[in-house]
């Protein structure tokens, strides 16, 4: 399935697109507070922004990975992006989410992680969804909770660079 556009309340969550990369770069992958609890390392060019959105564009018709952009309805920002991938390790679909630093803790992580879940369950019936935040990251861990996610422990693991990290590992079971 081609992924879809879906919305919230206040976010319009599309496909993500290359001529996206110099505002996703300006708002978010170089900045070292957003990077710093992702698996993702910072940006340091624009390129490298464009690397990563071509694997996403040239995903957009995988039943495997749904990725989207998070656009603020009122205004057609770009504020976030995040999505849910088929992982074979887990053999669930795992959720993730970014956002750029001025709309933390306004409540956009839940409402959109919300919209996803409901897509994944409902639209392609996944019955577990797995998610993972680094530890420390407690906002993503409340997020989580809020939307059902059972806390299983943490474990330790690497960042795409290879550095280790611990993280906090969850599971939501569909009702």
């Amino acid at each position: 399935m081609k992924t879809p556009i879906l919305e919230t309340e206040r976010v319009v969550l599309r496909p993500l697109r290359l001529d996206d990369a110099e505002t996703i770069f300006k708002n978010w992958t170089s900045d070292p507070d957003v990077a710093k609890y992702m698996v993702w390392d910072l940006h340091k060019s624009v390129e490298e922004t464009v690397e990563w959105l071509n694997f996403e564009v040239d995903n957009i018709d995988n039943p495997e990975v749904y990725t989207w952009g998070f656009e603020l309805k009122e205004t057609g920002e770009l504020i976030g992006s995040g999505g849910m991938i088929y992982r074979d390790d887990k053999e669930m679909y795992s959720i993730g989410y970014n956002f750029m630093k001025k709309y933390w803790r306004q409540g956009f992580g839940t409402e959109v992680a919300e919209k996803m879940l409901d897509f994944i369950v409902n639209e392609i019936g996944a019955k577990e969804v797995f998610g993972q935040h680094e530890s420390g990251n407690d906002n993503s861990g409340k997020v989580m909770k809020k939307l059902g996610f059972e806390y299983m422990g943490d474990v330790e693991g690497e960042k795409f660079s290879g550095e280790k990290r611990i993280f906090c590992e969850y599971i939501y079971k569909a009702k």
